[in-house]
């Protein structure tokens, strides 16, 4: 005799349960709207700031290079401390840059951090739904109700309001 805990919840639109299913195994099973909610990310772009510093870093030591460390060089001496002072710039500017840079991926992450709560509460309600395969509903088997598509679609966007409420909703029956 088999527990009630163990049991198959029933689809509340054809009132069977052969083919319902977790979330998880719907979506490995191909149906999209499935997905897990996506975990908060943030893309902090820093590489042109630090590509663009360091090109121009390597134009001016090739510049010092070619200019003052010739076997000829007959270079001004006020334009070669002039051309120093560039790369020292130059230099200086591109470490500034790449700490300017890092602070930003930093803070990043720590605009991702503040949302995992919210993807908790989220990827709680979203393992207690239920897909029925033969009808093509996502359902919350606790209170045998079906779940539109947009309030699906609102539980694994993590860039909405909607999608907190959605999984408090669900996540407080």
């Amino acid at each position: 005799m088999a527990s009630t805990e163990t049991e198959k919840p029933t689809c509340p639109v054809c009132h069977q349960s052969d083919m319902v299913m977790t979330m998880q195994e719907a979506y490995d099973s191909g149906v999209a709207r499935c997905a897990p909610p996506d975990m908060p990310t943030r893309n902090v772009s820093m590489m042109p700031y630090i590509i663009a510093c360091g090109v121009l870093v390597g134009i001016f030591i090739f510049l010092i290079i070619v200019l003052i460390g010739g076997l000829e060089a007959n270079f001004n001496s006020t334009w070669m401390i002039v051309l120093v002072g560039l790369t020292l710039i130059s230099i200086v500017s591109a470490l500034v840059m790449s700490y300017m840079a890092f602070q930003r991926v930093v803070k990043g992450d720590a605009e991702a951090t503040e949302r995992f709560p919210a993807w908790d509460r989220a990827t709680a309600a979203w393992n207690k739904l239920r897909y029925c395969k033969r009808d093509d509903v996502v359902f919350d088997p606790e209170v045998s109700k079906v779940i539109s598509n947009e309030a699906v679609a609102a539980l694994r966007s993590m860039e909405e309001e909607s999608a907190e409420n959605v999984a408090n909703t669900l996540v407080k029956k």
